[in-house]
């Protein structure tokens, strides 16, 4: 008696876990092909640079490249195809290095556009949480496993799960799978335009503290990583800092020792480095910033054609 009731305890246990797999595969399968169908939106510009971009030109970058560059004018003056990119979200370098490592795996860009400004090898809080963006290319890309690996050490075990690479993109998938994003604003290219202009009263709520950050070892290994492949592959690489917004009369002050680190390796290695965060054009033009770190639409357009001049000149 006692034994036959161990059993059956032990086939509801098995049964329910059983389950709890399958519907956990089903779901998991169902939200796979929701994700990857996207037309639009941010993980739409993801998925096509991971599997699908063939552009001569790409920039890659978190928000400023997706903000602040234009592909159509570059393109145009470059006369070659151009995509941008850029993901807005804050992400670190370590981002960005995944991104080229796993898109020059499957084809080689003959230009690729940094954003990147060299303050940004410092360690921020949840700059390892925001690779969760990483997520739905784990199974199919074992390439990229090392950079999920570094949010923490319970990645593999949660991976086990087929709805966990999704979950925190469920709404962009209903969104973006159906005619929700009707009348929404889209992307160019991977661009993204803002029409709002910034304000003196924004700039007394935006003002940062500026702070000496602790060097990440990860995001220096992700600079050097990124010009070696580069190198190895015969890509041109700019890294380039684009506009901030500063005062007239404000003077560019010394840089940290994250700053000079991360110049430094860029100085080494002859790498393009160009440096609009204090550009004469926009200081104290508020008409052409979204906010301090961020150009508007009118702003992204003269920086653009700014920057091409600059790749024209340099051989592109």
């Amino acid at each position: 008696m006692m034994k036959n009731r161990i059993i059956s305890g032990a086939l509801k246990i098995f049964f329910f876990v059983a389950l709890i797999v399958i519907l956990d595969q089903t779901i998991g399968y169902v939200l796979r092909v929701l994700y990857f169908n996207q037309k639009e939106g941010q993980d739409h510009s993801l998925i096509h640079s991971i599997k699908d971009s063939k552009e001569d030109v790409l920039i890659i970058g978190a928000s400023q490249a997706q903000n602040n560059y234009d592909p159509r004018i570059i393109s145009s003056a470059l006369n070659m195809s151009c995509y941008n990119a850029g993901l807005d979200g804050g992400h670190s370098i370590i981002m960005q290095y995944a991104q080229i490592k796993i898109i020059t795996e499957r084809y080689i860009p003959k230009v690729i556009i940094l954003e990147f400004n060299p303050e940004n090898i410092v360690h921020y809080k949840g700059d390892y949480d925001r690779l969760s963006i990483l997520l739905p290319y784990y199974k199919d890309y074992p390439e990229i496993r090392p950079f999920i690996y570094l949010k923490g050490p319970y990645e593999q075990v949660k991976l086990l799960s087929a709805i966990y690479p999704f979950n925190s993109n469920i709404i962009s998938m209903i969104v973006y799978n159906t005619n929700s994003y009707a009348g929404r604003k889209r992307d160019i290219q991977g661009y993204v335009s803002k029409k709002e202009v910034l304000n003196k009263s924004m700039i007394g709520t935006q003002i940062e503290k500026k702070t000496e950050g602790v060097v990440d070892p990860n995001m220096v290994s992700a600079l050097r990583n990124i010009i070696q492949i580069c190198k190895e592959k015969n890509i041109s690489l700019y890294i380039v800092s684009s506009p901030l917004f500063n005062e007239i009369n404000e003077k560019q002050g010394p840089p940290s020792s994250a700053a000079s680190l991360a110049m430094e390796i860029i100085s080494t290695n002859k790498v393009h480095f160009l440096d609009f965060s204090y550009d004469t054009t926009f200081l104290g033009h508020m008409e052409l910033f979204y906010d301090l770190k961020h150009l508007n639409e009118k702003g992204a357009t003269i920086f653009s054609k700014k920057l091409s001049t600059l790749l024209i000149k340099n051989g592109n």
